[in-house]
């Protein structure tokens, strides 16, 4: 029985070693393999590498309502070119229709609201979708009208809504902002 032994000579501690380089060389081939399988990972590619615009901005500048809400609302639609987004409606909610107070300024109704959508140019420069770009057609009334000359489809608050949905008909969704002004026909 052997219970100190300092010689080094012991038939287990060689099995020892033979078991930690084979361990080591094991770990060695898994952390290669990993690394390879990492960087072989394949791209994907998305929208044909078109632009996608998810920070479109919203402004409201009203003088007759300041809890106003805009939100445009859009779906992805495929067709032959493949899937696009396209602006459905933008949906102006919250207005008060009262009579203006005269002591707070606040009621829209018999105010008109004037909608705008823009876009950006490679170049930065800015400008507002036409009437035809969005699918409003010219000379046409309906409640949203569209003025080719502004380009600004403007409808009037009446007494019985306080919700508003404007629709748009195959326009990509491609804008940078939205802006929508309150005007009284007064004034």
């Amino acid at each position: 029985m052997e219970i100190l032994r300092f010689d080094g000579q012991s038939g287990t501690s060689a099995n020892g070693k033979k078991s930690s380089k084979g361990m080591l060389a094991i770990g060695l081939v898994a952390t290669l393999f990993g690394i390879g399988s990492a960087f072989a990972s394949s791209t994907i590619q998305i929208n044909n590498d078109t632009a996608i615009a998810l920070g479109q901005g919203v402004t409201a500048v009203t003088a007759c309502d300041d809890e106003i809400s805009v939100d445009p609302l859009t779906a992805m639609r495929v067709n032959d070119a493949g899937p696009k987004f396209y602006l459905d409606t933008i949906t102006v909610s919250g207005v008060n229709n009262s009579v203006t107070d005269t002591t707070t300024a606040i009621g829209c109704r018999g105010n008109f609201f004037d909608l705008q959508v823009f876009k950006t140019a490679d170049d930065d420069s800015v400008s507002a979708y036409g009437c035809t770009e969005m699918g409003y057609p010219i000379g046409v009334s309906s409640p949203f009208n569209c003025d080719s000359g502004t380009k600004k489809i403007s409808f009037e608050i009446t007494s019985s809504a306080t919700s508003y949905s404007v629709p748009f008909a195959n326009f990509e969704s491609d804008f940078s902002y939205i802006t929508l002004v309150s005007r009284d026909p007064r004034s």
